[in-house]
């Protein structure tokens, strides 16, 4: 009976505690009472997220907004917001709503995706890195909303892709992440990222990584994205033809059965099942340019023809060093069967 009356009034004292730290993060005027502010709200998120988000949430965001230009306080903001979207699994106010309550903040105020793009333009580690986080964090629970708010933002996708070209992988691979996730269904958004030059870096991208014999996660990521803007959708194909890639398909191809290292090196299980899976992703994509009767088509499959798929594309189902499976993958598509008369 005891232990049932003092620790009453510690639960009592952690909502009186959060209720004046976000009060004090409302009416505070000074920037270092804020961020203190902050830093208090900071160390409940992960246990009491919705009594946080309840007092604080439109503050936390007003904040970024007001102290936007000190990147120590627009850093703890962002992590902030982001332990709200992942609380602790045993706390007592966990919930699924929470992460759709928070998004519906966001998405329905189209300023406030604005403002994460905002910070996009900085150069500040966490700063960028933060707001991809929290922008994926909002996608995931609202898509479509979230996509709207990306897409009428101003220069909101193209600073998106924009951000492909930072050196520090975490933030890259962070951004191709949240770029995967935004493109699978919306023709419009994988037209505005198609024309952003997407292409171009993204074959960088995997060229930096070790393309498919050595690369990771994130080359099989690469194919991903390109597969999300190529699927059924010829305006992107063609971009993808006139911009001159066809031949990094070839090259990439190519890649798969000549290695350059006499294919007795010894490879651990792993990286050969990531190695495979790079392949099938490209695989994938190569098929996205055959689909028969679709508009396009008859160029792509010319256009194949002329650099040299087709051909890197039967060495590869000929190749000994290949595995089984992945030779039974390559079928040479019958709409090429008139190249062999």
């Amino acid at each position: 009976m005891f232990s049932t009356i003092t620790s009453a009034p510690a639960k009592q004292s952690v909502s009186e505690t959060i209720t004046v730290l976000s009060g004090r993060l409302s009416s505070a005027t000074l920037l270092e009472d804020r961020r203190a502010a902050i830093l208090g709200l900071r160390s409940f998120a992960k246990e009491y997220p919705a009594s946080v988000a309840s007092g604080a949430l439109r503050s936390l965001i007003g904040s970024l907004s007001k102290d936007g230009e000190d990147v120590d306080t627009v850093k703890v903001v962002l992590e902030t917001l982001l332990m709200l979207f992942s609380p602790n699994q045993d706390s007592p106010e966990a919930s699924e709503e929470i992460a759709l309550w928070l998004a519906d903040e966001f998405t329905q105020r189209q300023e406030n995706i604005t403002l994460l793009l905002d910070f996009l333009e900085t150069n500040d580690f966490y700063s960028r890195l933060y707001s991809l986080q929290l922008l994926l964090a909002i996608l995931s629970a609202r898509t479509e909303r979230t996509e709207t708010c990306v897409f009428t933002a101003p220069l909101g996708i193209s600073r998106l892709v924009a951000v492909l070209d930072d050196r520090r992988e975490a933030i890259r691979n962070e951004a191709l992440t949240l770029l995967t996730y935004l493109t699978p269904s919306s023709p419009d958004i994988q037209k505005l990222v198609a024309f952003s030059n997407v292409f171009g870096r993204v074959f960088d991208i995997i060229a930096a990584e070790g393309s498919l014999s050595e690369g990771d996660r994130v080359v099989e990521d690469c194919l991903i994205l390109l597969a999300n803007l190529l699927r059924l959708n010829p305006s992107n194909q063609s971009l993808f033809r006139e911009e001159g890639y066809i031949p990094q398909l070839a090259k990439l191809l190519e890649s798969t059965y000549r290695t350059g290292k006499g294919g007795e090196e010894e490879v651990a299980d792993w990286a050969q099942e990531q190695r495979n899976r790079n392949i099938y992703a490209l695989l994938a994509v190569i098929r996205l340019f055959l689909v028969p009767g679709a508009v396009g088509t008859s160029q792509n499959q010319a256009a194949f023809w002329q650099h040299g798929v087709l051909y890197h594309a039967l060495q590869l189902a000929f190749s000994h060093d290949a595995e089984l499976s992945i030779r039974a993958e390559v079928r040479a598509p019958p709409q090429f069967a008139k190249y062999y008369a």
